[in-house]
């Protein structure tokens, strides 16, 4: 099991699993969020793997205090997520920041979100020190490419996107429309003989393994790690 840390965001304290390589740090940085089921065990073994290859990676629990309500009502928004004034945007940019100014960071961050919490990778690509920000079949909002257009211009990139031909829950337009609010700013892969949960019901399939390494060599390129074992 891996320790836990309590952070306070401003509004409530959030359970954060650490996972951290061994040998002497500091790493990069990995916000790893997970989606609508929860801080599964599946979620746990993505992070082992991101420390094995020295990230240093930290995995909140959106649902801490039984706030399952987080994230679910973004879905049925037309736009999903707003804007940096959002509280929920806001604790999740303090959990990146609380990940940077640790010791074993070395500033550098990187971020995964997946179905619900994708809008919130869009929002953090928007800064400055997001250096390698990966959204999975990004499903909040109605319609168009899931965040506002206003701030979609703010996304520097690049930006990491996996889609699933197959996807019954994304609106089956979000991959071109995200592609043509962000243009050559993302790296878009859409993946065949798959659908939502690319990292959880089709983890195990071609397509899973397929969207797994080319995060990883994203994460690479944007972030530089070194191998690592877990500690």
């Amino acid at each position: 099991m891996a320790p836990i840390r309590h952070i306070a965001t401003g509004r409530r304290s959030v359970d954060v699993e650490v996972y951290r390589p061994t040998g002497t740090g500091p790493w990069p940085g990995v916000l790893l969020l997970h989606e609508l089921i929860g801080l599964t065990d599946q979620v746990r073994a993505d992070a082992a793997d991101l420390a094995s290859r020295g990230y240093l990676v930290w995995c909140p629990d959106l649902f801490t205090g039984g706030a399952a309500s987080y994230c679910i009502r973004r879905f049925f928004t037309p736009t999903g997520l707003g804007n940096h004034a959002d509280a929920q945007v806001r604790e999740v940019g303090a959990l990146l920041d609380t990940l940077k100014v640790d010791p074993d960071c070395n500033r550098r961050l990187g971020m995964i979100g997946m179905c619900m919490t994708g809008g919130f990778v869009l929002h953090m690509a928007k800064r400055d020190d997001m250096a390698a920000p990966v959204v999975y079949h990004h499903a909040p909002g109605i319609t168009g490419a899931g965040i506002p257009a206003a701030d979609a211009a703010q996304i520097r990139g690049p930006v990491q996107g996996h889609f699933a031909a197959d996807d019954r829950i994304c609106p089956k337009r979000r991959p071109a429309q995200l592609k043509a609010a962000l243009g050559d700013r993302l790296d878009l892969h859409v993946h065949a003989d798959a659908g939502h949960g690319l990292r959880s019901r089709f983890r195990a399939t071609a397509a899973g393994a397929a969207a797994w390494s080319e995060t990883l060599a994203f994460l690479d390129r944007q972030l530089g790690a070194r191998p690592a074992a877990v500690c």
